[in-house]
């Protein structure tokens, strides 16, 4: 139990004991310490050899949050990242290490994540290894939907979309025919 190390954290979204606040350099040396193994993995796949460098640049470089339970340490850090090359902004999640004996509370805050970015976002993407069967089913049953595979070194990857529900409708002002 961490007592009250957390008390002057900025609760952005709360949901009983849940809450996500902004990732600082506070979090970074917490997140280095309990990151998960898959994740860790996953970022030396990306050619981050150093995972303290790697966590730096995603606290420095996009917008991220830290999902945690009250006086507890983190669940998971997850955020969107802005590439100019990209159309849009790439969702991305990574795990603590004890993520999974917290598996319902990481579904319903991954919810709530995609939720509040639904309101900023019309479009995400996001890129997940293919041998983890059960990130790809998380992400099609947080809405985003396959759009194919892409490969980097020797690993492929399911490249995904989601589009916000709340801002894309054929009844939408900018796609009804003009009238004279």
């Amino acid at each position: 139990m961490a007592g009250n190390k957390y008390i002057d954290e900025v609760k952005i979204i709360k949901r009983g004991q849940y809450y996500l606040t902004p990732f600082t350099k506070k979090h970074i040396d917490e997140v280095v310490e309990h990151l998960g193994k898959e994740s860790r993995r996953e970022l030396k796949l990306l050619g981050h050899l150093d995972i303290r460098q790697a966590i730096e640049e995603m606290q420095k470089f996009s917008e991220c949050y830290i999902a945690r339970k009250e006086n507890q340490g983190f669940l998971a850090v997850g955020g969107l990242w802005y590439d100019n090359d990209q159309d849009f902004p790439q969702m991305f999640a990574m795990f603590s290490d004890t993520i999974k004996g917290n598996f319902k509370a990481m579904a319903r805050g991954s919810q709530m994540l995609v939720n509040f970015f639904d309101t900023t976002q019309s479009h995400m993407s996001m890129t997940i290894l293919a041998d983890y069967e059960l990130m790809l089913n998380w992400a099609s049953w947080l809405g985003f939907e396959a759009m194919g595979i892409s490969t980097l070194g020797k690993n492929d990857y399911v490249d995904f979309v989601r589009c916000n529900p709340n801002k894309n409708s054929v009844r939408g002002e900018l796609l009804r025919p003009v009238t004279h």
